[in-house]
């Protein structure tokens, strides 16, 4: 089975593997500090989609990925598993003394903070830097990056995006000093921002496609066909980033899929999308017979929910034959529900589908939130074993408070932290919503329930 493809550099020989062009744009993907991190089709899409799109417009673009797990100086590789996915290097730092009483390891997650300066020191000075933050409360390994960045280029712009700033802009702007904070999605606004800042010295790419031939190794392609969903959950900021429901066009995503496979290898793509599976027969139901007319052998995940209300046997049959083979539902709750997506019975149906379908119980997943506001250890067990029973694999998605949405004010009200003071407690390992945590109780559950998905 191939799963990681290297990415070819020809035209310039260093440890560094650049070629030694002028830099208009530095793309920074920096370190995660948590107790946990996976590469669970981990991309930031969102800087990488911009570092397209200028490419296409002729700015010269590099990618320096704190998180490379495939740095060829690290000093162990990082275990890999199926479909590209894999650990990250990681080591151990301090925990604050606010979370004393989690029974868990802090770490840094990324390259070592040596080989990290070394990567640094050889880059070409940028004209202007951007950098992102994925989750609200990863911003310590970003304002580290940070940090390391303006020590070697104090005089470059930067640009600060990514869901943290968006969602947390006023706490960014105060520990970020002279970062300009991005706090919209509107690339085209990104772009005329970096246009006032910076004009392109290269030549014009043929396509805008995310940049991930800039990494070493491509071990997957993210996709991400429409933004928004029209769904309102009460946990989920997806309609407070993106309002508007937006998709792209069924072509355009086929020519995406079919460029990275026949000019890398690519056969691992993971959709990003939080509503697939609407308007299946229009959207993704054309996308997937662009793929198989290709008569191309890819592999498609799904690491964000699909709406198992939307999975008929006709739909479950289609993805069967288009090459899905991680599949994850969005149950959330057994009993009393935050949202109208999908019911007990309906979820029950779209498993029997998809095991009619030939999906095994392996490859179905179903996230259930764990750590909510009020709820308890044995509502969560009652939903794993309804999730188990019904054919699929319970996946136990902790709960993490996101600012601006109804649940982060019912969280705010009962919890053990100061969460509008500082992001960093919204980390849903620390299980901000719990106010006297029982972490045996919390562990043995965890345990039951990997023993169900077993």
């Amino acid at each position: 089975m191939r799963i990681l493809l290297s990415r070819q550099r020809p035209g310039f020989e260093s440890r560094w593997g650049r070629q030694w062009f002028p830099v208009d744009v530095l793309l920074v993907n920096p370190w995660i500090y948590d107790f946990a991190a996976y590469d669970f089709w981990l991309r930031p899409y969102g800087l990488l989609r911009l570092g397209g799109l200028l490419r296409k417009e002729g700015y010269r673009v590099e990618f320096l990925d704190l998180l490379d797990p495939f740095h060829p100086e690290l000093p162990r590789k990082p275990k890999r598993r199926a479909y590209g996915t894999g650990h990250f290097w990681r080591e151990e730092v301090p925990k604050p003394i606010f979370f004393e009483d989690v029974p868990r390891r802090l770490a840094r997650y990324g390259l070592p903070r040596k080989l990290a300066e070394k990567e640094v020191a050889g880059l070409k000075p940028p004209k202007v830097i951007l950098i992102t933050c994925l989750l609200t409360y990863w911003y310590p390994g970003t304002l580290e990056a940070f940090r390391l960045l303006r020590s070697r280029f104090p005089d470059t712009p930067v640009l600060l995006g990514g869901v943290y700033a968006r969602l947390c802009p006023e706490h960014a702007r105060e520990i970020f000093p002279g970062a300009e904070i991005i706090t919209e999605h509107a690339e085209e606004r990104i772009l005329k921002r970096i246009s006032e800042l910076c004009d392109p010295t290269g030549e014009p790419n043929s396509h805008s496609f995310p940049i991930f031939d800039l990494q070493r190794q491509i071990p997957y392609v993210v996709l991400l066909t429409g933004r928004g969903c029209p769904f309102r959950c009460p946990y989920c900021a997806s309609t407070r980033l993106f309002p508007d429901f937006e998709r792209r066009s069924p072509e355009e995503v086929v020519s995406e899929i079919l460029y990275w496979h026949e000019h890398y290898g690519v056969v691992d793509f993971a959709f990003y999308d939080d509503a697939l599976l609407l308007d299946f027969e229009n959207h993704l139901a054309v996308i997937l017979e662009g793929v198989l007319s290709a008569g191309i052998r890819v592999r498609f995940h799904t690491p964000n929910a699909l709406h198992a209300r939307f999975i008929n046997r006709e739909v479950a049959g289609f993805l069967k034959q288009s090459g899905f083979v991680t599949l994850r539902l969005g149950l959330e709750t057994v009993g009393q529900r935050l949202d109208r997506k999908v019911n007990e019975e309906e979820f029950g149906q779209a498993v029997a589908y998809l095991r009619e379908a030939g999906f095994t119980a392996r490859e179905l997943g179903a996230y259930l939130l764990f750590g909510l506001p009020g709820q308890t250890l044995a509502e969560v067990k009652k939903a794993a074993e309804f999730v188990a029973q019904a054919g699929a694999r319970p996946v136990l998605a902790e709960f993490s408070p996101i600012p601006g949405t109804p649940l982060f004010e019912e969280t705010e009200r009962i919890s053990r932290y100061p969460l509008s003071e500082d992001p960093i407690f919204h980390n849903n390992s620390v299980f901000p919503a719990f106010k006297s945590p029982d972490w045996e109780a919390i562990e043995e559950l965890k345990r039951y329930v990997r023993e169900l998905s077993a």
